[in-house]
């Protein structure tokens, strides 16, 4: 619904019909809430992104849920890189006892769905919100939007380029601070994590190496999950082992499924790989 306010938009009778249909919108407000059958959670979609997103929280990635299951024990710390609204933070969080979640997402949109969704939740005190993009190094970089859709994907950090060769032409473009993980781990503002899982639409290899001191340390993170884009599989993986990684298997989203069943090889389609320590 569109409003035209004719005569001076301070007149206080404009606030007052503003306000009452405020207020209505409000009200009748969707609200939605999902259950795996041991946990509930509560959304307010404002996109149809969100609305797939939540109504596809326990389907399209059970990997990622079964690698959260597995490895989340009392008192984890957890970094969600590329954290988008929240979902995978959420479900960490409410894993076990005392996780302490560290939420990743710089495009703006998803980040206020992200703190929306810590609130209605009622994990303020188990997910701590990162407006900030990672890379290999630490400045100013444009996050070029691919979407201003709340909860969409494929935005990218300094460029405009998809997988597959692909680019697009950016609705907006933000110049937002962006660090690499060993330099922010090293100001000392956040803990080192337990765990990790890294998907940002094709840029985690930079992220990847802007951490590779916290990887090749003694006490580096037991286990990561990181999205494998076509072409990256080896580079990744090569990566990981000189740090002291080895791959222990490799998952597949629902649409990834799909593809695989033509391409048959994860050197061509999107999937997650999950790497473990020693």
């Amino acid at each position: 619904m569109t409003f035209s306010l004719f005569g001076k938009p301070e007149w206080y009778f404009w606030k007052k019909v503003l306000r009452c249909f405020l207020g209505l919108g409000n009200l009748f407000a969707l609200k939605v809430k999902v259950s795996d059958g041991r946990t509930k959670y509560t959304f307010r979609p404002k996109s149809r992104m969100e609305i797939f997103r939540y109504t596809t929280f326990f389907s399209k990635e059970e990997g990622t849920l079964k690698w959260l299951r597995d490895n989340t024990k009392d008192g984890t710390v957890f970094f969600d890189i590329g954290a988008n609204v929240g979902l995978y933070s959420l479900y960490c969080a409410k894993a076990a006892k005392d996780v302490k979640v560290y939420s990743f997402e710089p495009h703006k949109l998803n980040f206020a769905t992200l703190l929306e969704n810590i609130f209605l939740n009622r994990l303020e005190s188990n997910i701590n919100p990162l407006a900030l993009a990672l890379g290999d190094s630490s400045g100013l970089f444009h996050l070029n939007y691919n979407s201003m859709e709340y909860g969409a994907s494929m935005s990218q950090l300094g460029h405009n380029q998809l997988s597959e060769e692909r680019s697009f032409q950016p609705k907006l473009a933000e110049l937002v601070n962006s660090m690499s993980l060993d330099d922010l781990i090293a100001s000392g503002e956040v803990p080192r994590p337990d765990m990790i899982k890294i998907d940002v639409d094709g840029n985690e290899l930079l992220i990847l190496k802007g951490m590779t001191g916290l990887l090749k340390s003694t006490d580096g993170p037991g286990t990561l999950q990181v999205e494998i884009n076509p072409g990256q599989r080896n580079e990744v993986a090569d990566l990981m082992e000189d740090c002291g990684y080895h791959l222990d298997h490799s998952h597949l989203t629902k649409s990834g499924e799909k593809l695989f069943k033509d391409e048959s090889s994860y050197q061509t389609v999107p999937h997650n790989a999950v790497f473990k320590k020693g």
